[in-house]
């Protein structure tokens, strides 16, 4: 059975009882001795290959956080969906066929991009390779274990537990089976050992989906109005309550909803669109935007919100970048409980916590922190104080170097 992730304490609690029944985790995730203290390895002769079958701004952050170290870094990447841009002197070998990412249609496409990686993966000359996720890790543990060259396997997302019925099982099992030939693991959030199992935690370190603070270095611009300013900003699905949201600030006053990001179904973006034709205080745009917008929005915003189904079993380890962009940006967040990032703003008493898909103790935790401007200024600077302390990149930067350092070391 799953095991959920840990209880954390201090929430704020806008109806009573709202939280999370969860268990302890165990100490021991980063075993990495003095990841800190490492001295970084002369890299300049050291060559990286990225592997990745989708855009992502965490793996953008790893890429330039390798490049400043000195590392030689290149991508194999399947370029669909949302815009993805890199600096010339990085070698990108890019599939360039665009299908809507976690669309069960896509599947059908996954053989096009093995057989393109497999491609590049056995031309290209490479010291280190650093996988993304199951579907492209697979095939690259084939042939670094074929060149015997060392693998990082980063996990975004632990694709067994994305995946329904018989589908679920099968890849989990083969997934947790072939980790164990990694030379090092990364999650995103230390609740994930228990998604992925504790048995090969002495391989594991958590990497959070902290943004980078020169990002953040510009003042929040004066506002001109009394209007309160919601964001959600990223991936758009029907998982997240985007309709609930919009639904939820229908009837009030002077609040704005700016939605900034991608949405592949096209059944939910023309639900979005019925449910938004003739609001005013709703600004929309799901083809994609660029990450440097998202945080700008993020500063300009008094709130946003991060609710993910926790039915779904990947979602209750979710640990995502808008929760830290919250943080960075000194603005509150709404999430729901029974989740890792629950557990997070519960310990940092950062924001908002709710049940997930409640509409009323929705609107109540939108109404508390509109009224109340005190309650927003704190949590925001609770959460500011936690992202320069615990959550910045730099920390996230030094342990990937301390990596680095130890599998090119051997």
């Amino acid at each position: 059975m799953m095991q959920k992730p840990p209880k954390m304490e201090d929430q704020v609690i806008i109806k009573k009882n709202i939280g999370c029944d969860l268990e302890a985790m165990p100490e021991g995730v980063h075993d990495f001795k003095d990841i800190h203290e490492l001295k970084r390895s002369t890299p300049k002769e050291n060559k990286i290959l990225m592997a990745i079958s989708y855009p992502d701004t965490r793996l953008k952050k790893e890429l330039e956080s390798l490049k400043k170290s000195g590392y030689k870094v290149s991508l194999i990447i399947w370029e669909r969906s949302w815009p993805f841009l890199l600096d010339d002197d990085v070698e990108v070998k890019s599939l360039k066929l665009d299908v809507p990412v976690g669309h069960v249609k896509t599947l059908f496409y996954f053989p096009v991009w093995w057989g393109f990686l497999l491609f590049w993966l056995l031309i290209m000359k490479w010291d280190v390779l650093h996988a993304v996720n199951f579907d492209t890790y697979f095939f690259s543990i084939i042939v670094a274990k074929i060149k015997r060259k060392p693998v990082v396997y980063d996990i975004f997302d632990f694709y067994g537990d994305v995946m329904e019925g018989f589908l679920r099982p099968l890849i989990s099992n083969m997934d947790n089976f072939t980790m164990k030939f990694a030379d090092v693991i990364i999650i995103a959030d230390d609740s994930r050992i228990y998604q992925i199992g504790q048995n090969i935690k002495n391989k594991i370190i958590t990497i959070n989906n902290a943004p980078e603070e020169s990002l953040f270095r510009k003042n929040r611009k004066n506002k001109e109005d009394n209007e309160f300013k919601i964001f959600l900003g990223g991936k758009i699905t029907g998982q997240r309550c985007t309709d609930l949201i919009i639904s939820a600030i229908k009837d009030m006053e002077n609040v704005q909803l700016i939605i900034k990001g991608y949405c592949g179904e096209k059944n939910y973006i023309n639900k979005l669109s019925s449910l938004t034709n003739g609001m005013k205080n709703v600004s929309m745009d799901l083809n994609g935007v660029l990450y440097d917008e998202i945080i700008q929005n993020t500063l300009d915003a008094d709130l946003t919100l991060a609710l993910y189904d926790p039915d779904i079993p990947n979602n209750v380890y979710a640990s995502p970048n808008k929760l830290f962009e919250a943080m960075a940006s000194g603005i509150p967040i709404i999430v729901n409980e029974n989740t890792s990032m629950a557990n997070i703003v519960q310990k940092e008493n950062c924001g908002v916590v709710i049940p997930y898909g409640d509409k009323k103790s929705l609107i109540e935790a939108i109404s508390c922190l509109k009224d109340n401007e005190g309650l927003r200024k704190r949590l925001g600077d609770n959460g500011r104080k936690a992202y320069e302390n615990k959550y910045n990149w730099k920390i996230m930067e030094n342990r990937l170097n301390s990596i680095y350092h130890q599998v090119l070391k051997g």
